[in-house]
C-alpha cells in the first residue's frame, strides 16, 4: 500500500456514502441525482464557485507543432510535391 498515493475509487463511494448517511440523504443512484445533491450541499455550504454551467468556456491555446511534427509534414509534403 502506498500511504501518499490518492484514495481509490472504492474509498471515494464508501466515503461519500457515510456522508450521505451522515447527513440523512439517500446515496444517488445515478449522476444526474448525484450532480443536483453535491449541487445542493455547495450552496447549503454557502461555496463560491459559481456552478459549472455558470462559469464562462476555457479559451483554448493552439500549440505550435513540435520539431519532429513540422519535419514529418516537411518529408510528407515533398513525397506528394513529386
Amino acid at each position: 500500500m502506498k500511504p501518499d498515493a490518492p484514495p481509490t475509487v472504492r474509498q471515494v463511494y464508501a466515503l461519500a456514502a457515510v456522508l450521505c448517511q451522515m447527513c440523512d440523504e439517500e446515496f444517488p443512484n445515478d449522476r444526474e441525482t448525484a450532480s443536483a445533491l453535491i449541487e445542493r450541499f455547495r450552496r447549503e455550504l454557502g461555496h463560491p464557485n459559481p456552478r459549472l454551467e455558470e462559469t464562462p468556456p476555457l479559451r483554448r491555446r493552439k500549440r505550435r507543432p513540435s520539431q519532429k511534427t513540422r519535419e514529418i509534414r516537411r518529408f510528407f509534403n515533398e513525397l506528394n510535391a513529386h
